[in-house]
Order: structure tokens, then sequence, then C-alpha cells
């Protein structure tokens, strides 16, 4: 006490004092004046951030930031602006999968012959593509018939096309496409009643893929090129996750044709990783990229899906690229009868579903991978595969693996007494939001699928895992959802509303007690996932010590009536202590309103940096 009076009366002696008070580090970067939601339940609001090299080394007020305000320290006033954490995606297939969102985008069609006119014009403005791309289409949309190669052959009679569905699971090929892709009546389906070609009475394909029984063709045609498809993919789909705001990623699965080929996948893997990693090298890597390894295969034992992923973590195990789990892929989807039920299906009602992946193997693999600490994410949307995968975390936990950190993905059609169980053994959840709207048709298939009873009281209860106190984290499955559509801003006010923010027609889907909470949005995409990645230490919240990854919005979302949330512009994403994203709207106008891709730019013009 004696030294430090001392030292005080020799500063004020010498004229010093505020000097002497001011010794903290000098900053890099301090934001002051903003509207810092930081997801800290201890310090939730906040005005000012400092950030020195990748981390915050300040968050609190912005009269105690001036301390951390050197000679060389970039300042932004934020002029009450808003400001989160990072956005963490808990299931996005960014690396690879824009090359299913090629060519014509069949969203926007209400009926066959709008399908059929926009595939035509797009043919037509394209003369010398070899292949026509396209996705999006919905068999309900179409009139409850499935496309067919005779469709397609009347409009585009003399170029290869394929054309996904909205799942991407599903494809359409005209008669070319199936004579490159080698797809005759003798064909062997991979999986009959589950990944199979639909065929006509007389066992001809009739150019109806259904449930990637597609990519055999896809390889064969010559559709599928690396090089070029997997590195155009990467950098589309960060540069546009940056944009919205997006941080870091939990990969789910790398998507490409060779899914359910052991080398040949474990070679796309390599292949992407080391992408992932050069560009990190460079200073170039816009999203911390967590991945899981794809078990789609139940053929393929499960030890050999293990050791590979374990060649992978060996490689890449750090914060910016790190293999850090497995996911199964047992199913398919609801829509198409393709995911196993409890209950029959309501259009047919002697029918549950089919299984690719064996309740038993998926057990083996999730005690597999528990054992190597690996978390295991499982695509669980039929309430017989959520049950099963229920007892299969379960049962790994009752064996010791009581650390594992596995997760439900989809989430969709659950039994009360499964979500009762999910929530006492605190599973990790992952929710689509805009899947519980009418966005892509999807009250009305779930009415025809599902009925009324399990559409309204079964179907993804986002708000009744959210206050059950699950880790429910929230994002778009890209490609599933169009990297559009795929903001964590879209994905909130969806949640919220029940509605599809592009849609002004849209109506809520029932009841509206499943509606979420501002905050339980905001956690969905920050903490929650951050925790599911084994990063809530380090991510998903604004705290001294953690990395400096954050985003910047040109409102207080808190200010913003629910409808307009996904209105709110990410004036910036900083990640790593870096920005990876700058808003600039003279460009954007430019573009259609579109927003654009800056490059790594060194300060933030659009909220007031001097």
């Amino acid at each position: 006490m004696k030294t430090t009076i001392k030292y005080l009366m020799i500063c004020v002696m010498a004229g010093m004092f505020f000097s002497c008070q001011n010794t903290k580090e000098k900053a890099d970067m301090v934001f002051t004046n903003g509207k810092v939601y930081t997801v800290n339940e201890s310090e939730p609001w906040a005005e000012a951030v400092a950030v020195k090299g990748n981390k915050i080394v300040f968050v609190g007020s912005s009269d105690d930031a001036e301390a951390y305000i050197g000679e060389n320290t970039k300042t932004t006033d934020l002029n009450g602006k808003m400001m989160l954490p990072g956005f963490v995606s808990g299931h996005d297939h960014l690396i690879a999968s824009n090359w299913t969102k090629a060519g014509v985008n069949l969203f926007p069609a209400k009926s066959k012959k709008e399908y059929l006119d926009l595939i035509k014009k797009y043919a037509d403005e394209h003369p010398d593509d070899e292949f026509i791309y396209g996705y999006g289409w919905n068999y309900t949309t179409y009139g409850n018939e499935r496309p067919t190669a005779a469709d397609l052959d009347a409009v585009v009679p003399d170029k290869k096309v394929i054309l996904f569905d909205y799942t991407i699971h599903d494809a359409w090929l005209n008669s070319k496409m199936l004579e490159a892709g080698g797809i005759t009546k003798e064909t062997i389906d991979p999986q009959p009643g589950f990944s199979y070609w639909e065929r006509d009475a007389d066992g001809n394909p009739t150019g109806n893929s259904i449930e990637l029984s597609w990519m055999e063709a896809y390889l064969k045609s010559g559709a599928w090129n690396k090089d070029v498809l997997l590195v155009n993919s990467q950098k589309e789909l960060y540069n546009r996750a940056a944009s919205q705001g997006w941080t870091s990623v939990l990969n789910i699965g790398l998507v490409t044709p060779n899914i359910k080929s052991l080398e040949g996948y474990k070679s796309d893997n390599e292949f992407a990783m080391e992408l992932l990693k050069e560009l990190d090298e460079k200073g170039e890597l816009k999203l911390r990229t967590f991945a899981h390894y794809l078990y789609k295969n139940g053929k393929i034992p499960v030890n050999d899906i293990v050791d590979v992923a374990k060649e992978f973590r060996l490689k890449y195990d750090s914060d910016m690229i790190r293999m850090t789990g497995i996911k199964i892929h047992p199913e398919a989807n609801w829509g198409t009868h393709t995911s196993l039920m409890l209950e029959p299906y309501t259009d047919r009602p002697d029918y549950k579903g089919i299984d690719g992946i064996r309740p038993d193997i998926v057990k083996d693999m999730i005690l597999a991978a528990n054992n190597e600490g690996f978390d295991v994410s499982v695509h669980a949307d039929g309430s017989a595969t959520i049950r099963s995968t229920i007892d299969a975390i379960e049962a790994s936990a009752k064996a010791g693996n009581t650390d594992a950190r596995n997760s439900l993905q989809h989430f969709a059609v659950v039994h009360p007494d499964d979500m009762k169980r999910a929530g006492e053994l605190d599973i990790a959840i992952n929710i689509t939001p805009i899947w519980r709207t009418d966005w892509g048709n999807g009250y009305k298939l779930a009415q025809d699928k599902l009925g009324q009873e399990r559409s309204e009281n079964y179907f993804q209860q986002l708000r009744t895992v959210f206050d059950m106190g699950n880790k429910v984290s929230i994002s778009a499955d890209v490609p599933s959802t169009p990297s559009e559509e795929a903001g964590a801003l879209f994905q909130i006010e969806a949640a919220i509303t029940q509605m599809n923010p592009n849609d002004p027609d849209s109506k809520p889907w029932p009841p509206a007690s499943q509606a979420i909470t501002l905050e339980q949005g905001i956690k969905g995409v920050t903490i929650y996932p951050a925790w599911q990645v084994r990063m809530e230490d380090k991510l998903g919240s604004i705290e001294a010590g953690k990395y400096a990854d954050l985003v910047i919005l040109e409102k207080n979302l808190f200010d913003v009536d629910a409808e307009d949330i996904a209105d709110v512009k990410i004036l910036a994403t900083i990640m790593n202590g870096n920005y990876t994203y700058e808003y600039d709207e003279r460009v954007a106008m430019n573009n259609n309103k579109q927003l654009t891709y800056v490059p790594m730019p060194a300060a933030l013009s659009c909220c007031g940096n001097h």
C-alpha cells in the first residue's frame, strides 16, 4: 500500500497522473458507442470492445475503452450500431456443395409448366453447355407425380440434363443424361425401396432418381470435376457465408458424388482439407471449419470409417481447421417416405418407411466413435430413427462416454415421449427453422405425409426443445437451403415468425407456441453451436480472452420488428481479428442490391472508422 501511494505521488508531482493510470496494453482495434450484445449472461450488454491480435482484450464501457487506444490503434465509432459474436453454423455443407446448385433455379416455379418453361429458357440461353444443371424442384409442386425423362426430352432433347430436387437427395434426368450415366433397365438399384430408380411397368427407369441413386450416373457421365467444382464451391459459399455474418461452420459431411465410396470419398476429403489448409496458411480462410466425416454407406465397416477420421484428425487439429467427429446419415427424409416412422405415413397407411443404415450399425458407430473421442451427429428425420438414435446415445453414455457431445440433426418428426427423453439426456439438437414454414410448399407436404396432428405437434418443435434447456443450434443445411437464404438472421426470423421471410403472403405454421424468442435465436447461432464444436471457451460470446470473431449489424435487433430481422444488413464480419466481409452500399446497389464480398479490408469505413 505504501509503495502504491508513493508511486502515485511521484506521478502527480511529475504531472503524469493520467499516463500512469493508462498503462493498459494498447489494442489493435477498439470499437466504441455500440449496442454490444455479448451473449455473456454475467454482462449481457456493453458499449465497447477492444481487440489485440486475434483476441478480445476488453469488453465494457466506451470511457474505459479509452485506456486501450494508442497511437496505432484503429478506432471505430459504431454510432449505436449492434455488435454480436460471430455466427457459428451447427450444420452446413459449405466446402463442396455448391456444385449441386449450378444451373437453373427451380424454386420459384409453382407448376409443372413453370418448371419446364424455366428449364427450356435456361437451355436456350446456354447453347454451348454440354450439361444443363438445375435444382429446387418439388414433386408436390409438380402435381403430385414424379417428373420423367420424357417431360425433359420435350424441352431439352439434345443436351445432358440433371436437376436436383430441393433436398438434393433426388434427381430428375433426361434421356441423354440417362444414356451418358449408363442407366438402363438392367441397372441395379443401390438399395431397393430406399435408394433406387423410379421405373415404368416394364422396369425401365423413368428419369427420376430417389435418395442419391443418381451419384454413379453423375460420375460416369463426366459431370464431376473436383478441381473446378469443389474449388469454386468453397470460394463461393465461404464468401457468401462471411457476408451473412458466419465466422465458423460445422461442415457436417463433405458433399460429393463419392459419398458412398470409401476410397473415392477419402480422396475428395483430402483434396478439400488441403484446400482449406492452403487458404489458412495464406491468411485467406474466411471461416473456422470444424468437420464431421460422413458415414452414408452402411456396407462399409464402422472401424474403417473411424480409422479414416482418426487419420484426418491427426493432420487437421487447429482452431481454424479440425476434424471433430463423424456424421451418420442413416435415412433420407420424411417427404419422400425414406425416413423410418413409428406410425405409418398418412398418405401410405400401410407403410412406415425404411432405413438406409440399420439401427444396430448406428449404435455400433456411435460407440466406436465416442470411444475414440469423436462426437457423432446423426441425421434424424423419422420418429423411429430418432427413438433408436436416442437409445444408442444413451447406451454409449452408459458405456462410459459421458463427455460425448452427440447430436440429433434436423430432429424432424419427434414423438412426445422421445422429446422428453432428449431433454432428460440433454442431447444437443440442430434445426433448420425455414423448413418449419410454408417455404418450399413445406406445410402442405407435411399435411400430406404426416397429417395434421404430427405436422403441428411432432414436427420440429423448436420452442419446446429450447425451453427444455437443450443446446440447440440453428442453421440452414446448405445446400438443402439455397445459400442466399442461409443467413443467421433469415433463419432467426423464420424461427420467431414461423413464416418464410421472402414471401409476403406466407402464413405462420401452427401452433404459435412454437415461436422462439430473439434471445433464443441468437444463442442458437452463437454459444450453443460453439458448445457443439467444443469451442464455447473460445467462441460464441464477446468476452475478454476469446477469439475476436465479431459481426456488426446496421440496427439493434431488439429494436426491430420480428418480420424485419432478415432485412437487417450485416455491415461487417470479423474472424480471428481480421475483416472477412464489409458491406459496400455503392457496389451493392450496382449489383441489384446483392451483398458484395470484400477480401480482408483493413478498416470499417461504414461505421465511422477514424
